[in-house]
């Protein structure tokens, strides 16, 4: 082949073809390399229609994801981002980068695959650019372009990795990089920042980068800081995708068959940020005959509770032949052990896919050992099609159906392992993310509810090997986060003391019980919605980032942090602050500097009444993790500092009152006990004066506070 420049580079191009097979004009450079003689688009989008159907035949009838823009605040769909991310006219060679942001479960992938879909199914009508979704896959990163060529594989085009980026650069194909916060190694994520910004020097043009990750990884400052090679005429925006409302998400079920009591027995599974609100989870509530068992969520957290809930649904499907050898529980056990394991052999392997053959090696393993050969076979044809795992791009290799199902089978194996002296590969070489840090915090404090001295041996056994740990790896490191992570979990009045630790991040769910950290260096630590007050910082601490939300309460001795991220701010609010005076004006108004009486009150509760403990117990509900609290005394002691309270029915009182509780009789541990669910523990915490219900709320609980203070 041949090529003619008419009237130079910017003109017309004809391609003459060899043997005579004539010759064929193209209007520009760019419509040379759209040709079916170089990347042909139009059999790439017809392979991608093809591979996509498959992938996102489970997806229709979804409730649909929607992103805020930063910045602006505008609200966009699949549709909406689709035309927002239309190359542009600068004349000056640019590129524009997308972040797309938000928590596990929320959709990420599946919106990046409809945005591909979409691509490729109006291709042919549009000509807008079509797009590679690139996924970590769970890998550590060697080099971005092998797994560019995974995916180029998958497609099955003949396009190369090296090709790529010619094509991105004009503006005819957009590249998703999905989980790019799990794209680190054994030294951190150096290596995928730098590479990063390789390619962002090939792709300069008319190119389109996606990034997508977790909220508290991919930002706008951050990247900007990273990506060295973004210029003044680029573009970098950030859309953070939400759950659905709770009234959406309400009315979609009732779609799905569920009724007006199912709606309202569940209701404690739909405040905002629940994982029932996250699309993957909400789908599971969906499946016929679910809504029947909703009634026997008791006190727990709903991650656990959907988890057990699709359990107890997969160990009802071994059929007949297995149903007469194995017991209901016996089949429940055989489930999880089985997952367990398989996520242990993805995690110790750096891959979130896992092949047929190794599975039916781990039912071995899972299966009770006197099993007859016969029903053994059985277990290995029904382990292929558990409801937790799904088709994963390579054949005859599956995955789990959701990342934080993965993370939380794994969260279970660390616990075990941990507590019996023994630090896992996956430990000791890993990065642990933030996803796996929340699951395990979710885990714990769901399992000091009913089973306290588990999550003691392992708090003990982690401290205890961190200590004496010398090996110069990772495990240190996520040692300490994992101790830092379960603080909350532990009992109130217990001699808990961090000393010497450095963590890469770390995070803290709900109220930190007292506790000691002294010597630690933490790169970054996410405290939303946590109460640091009762932990003491001794000596010498050091913290790199701190992520916050208004809801976040820290102690008088907080160290001030190099930066603070505030999630959840207004559109055009500085989300991060770096300049000291900010940083510790930040500090002080949330709980560094105790607040006296004349100073002037800024918010629902006067200054003078911020510690009193009626304020201090209903704080401490609101962040409780489970959704339910015991009403009465039980015996669990994760909800003594509650139930075993003083103040306690003074505080339902008041919440009764004012239509904040909801009461309900539930089964727990083989008995009949009373709970509640505390409503809008979100908006209780912000306190936000112009909402009448709340201030309503704060009006009464001030006025029982000075009426017990005046008879007392």
């Amino acid at each position: 082949m041949q090529l003619e420049f008419i009237n130079g580079p910017a003109g017309k191009i004809i391609e003459h073809r060899r043997n005579g097979a004539g010759s064929r004009t193209h209007v520009s450079y760019r419509a040379l390399l759209a040709s079916g003689a170089f990347s042909d688009l139009r059999l790439w989008a017809d392979h991608q229609k093809t591979v996509l159907r498959d992938t996102l035949k489970n997806v229709d009838g979804r409730i649909p994801v929607e992103g805020v823009l930063s910045g602006t605040g505008d609200t966009l769909d699949i549709d909406a981002l689709d035309d927002r991310l239309v190359p542009g006219n600068c004349s000056d060679p640019s590129i524009r980068v997308m972040l797309i942001d938000g928590p596990a479960g929320i959709g990420k992938t599946r919106f990046i695959e409809s945005l591909a879909a979409a691509r490729a199914d109006r291709f042919l009508t549009t000509r807008r650019p079509l797009v590679l979704h690139v996924q970590s896959r769970g890998r550590i990163l060697t080099f971005l372009q092998d797994l560019i060529a995974f995916s180029l594989q998958r497609l099955r085009l003949t396009v190369t990795f090296d090709q790529l980026p010619v094509l991105v650069r004009h503006g005819l194909v957009t590249l998703a990089i999905d989980g790019f916060d799990e794209l680190g190694d054994p030294n951190g994520y150096d290596l995928a920042w730098g590479q990063v910004n390789e390619l962002v020097t090939q792709i300069r043009g008319a190119g389109t980068l996606i990034l997508a990750g977790r909220e508290t990884f991919i930002g706008r400052e951050r990247v900007s800081k990273q990506i060295t090679s973004l210029g003044q005429h680029d573009a970098l925006e950030a859309l953070s995708l939400q759950p659905p409302d709770p009234d959406d998400a309400k009315a979609w079920l009732r779609a799905n068959h569920w009724s007006q009591d199912d709606i309202a027995s569940a209701d404690a599974l739909f405040d905002r940020g629940s994982y029932a609100l996250r699309p993957f989870f909400l789908v599971q509530l969906g499946r016929p005959g679910v809504s029947s068992t909703i009634r026997e969520l008791a006190a727990g957290h709903p991650l656990a509770f959907l988890i057990e809930m699709m359990i107890e649904r997969e160990a009802g499907k071994f059929g007949g032949p297995l149903d007469s050898v194995l017991s209901v529980e016996q089949r429940r056990h055989f489930v999880r052990s089985l997952l367990r394991e398989i996520a242990r052999h993805m995690a110790d392997d750096q891959t979130e896919a896992i092949d047929e053959v190794t599975i039916a090696w781990l039912v071995e393993i899972a299966a009770p050992e006197d099993l007859d050969p016969e029903s053994l076979a059985l277990l290995k044809n029904r382990a292929a099609v558990v409801a937790f795992l799904e088709n994963d791009d390579a054949p005859r290799y599956r995955r789990f159906a959701h990342a934080q199902l993965l993370n939380f089978f794994l969260a279970e194996v660390t616990i075990d392992t941990i507590s019996s002296d023994e630090v896992p590969k996956f430990i000791r070489r890993n990065i642990l993310g933030a996803d796996f840090l929340a699951a395990l915090s979710d885990l714990v404090l769901d399992a000091a509810a009913s089973d306290t001295a588990r999550v003691h041996e392992f708090f003990r056994a982690a401290s205890r090997t961190a200590r004496i740990y010398l090996s110069v790896d990772r495990g240190a490191r996520n040692l300490g986060a994992m101790l830092m992570t379960v603080l909350p979990a532990m009992n109130v009045g217990s001699d808990l003391r961090l000393d010497g630790i450095a963590v890469d991040e770390s995070l803290i769910q709900g109220t930190a019980p007292e506790a000691v950290i002294a010597n630690a260096a933490i790169n970054q630590l996410d405290v939303q919605d946590a109460d640091l007050r009762g932990i003491t910082f001794e000596e010498d601490c050091w913290i790199g980032t701190l992520i916050v939300d208004e809801t976040t309460r820290v102690s008088p001795s907080c160290p001030v942090p190099d930066r603070i991220r505030r999630q959840g701010v207004g559109a055009g609010e500085d989300s991060v602050l770096e300049d000291y005076e900010e940083r510790t004006d930040w500090l002080d108004r949330h709980g560094r500097m105790q607040p006296t009486a004349q100073q002037d009150d800024a918010g629902l509760v006067p200054n003078d009444l911020r510690n009193d403990e009626l304020v201090m117990l209903l704080e401490r509900a609101c962040r409780n993790r489970a959704y339910w609290i015991p009403k009465d005394k039980d015996n669990d002691d994760q909800f003594a500092r509650f139930v075993g309270n003083p103040r306690w029915f003074d505080l339902l009182d008041l919440l009764r009152e004012h239509d904040l509780i909801r009461e309900e009789q539930l089964s727990s541990k083989g008995r009949t006990s009373n709970f509640v669910h505390i409503k809008r523990r979100t908006e209780i915490l912000a306190a936000d004066p112009k909402d009448t219900q709340i201030q309503d709320f704060y009006s009464s609980l001030v006025e029982t506070i000075r009426s017990h203070d005046r008879r007392a």
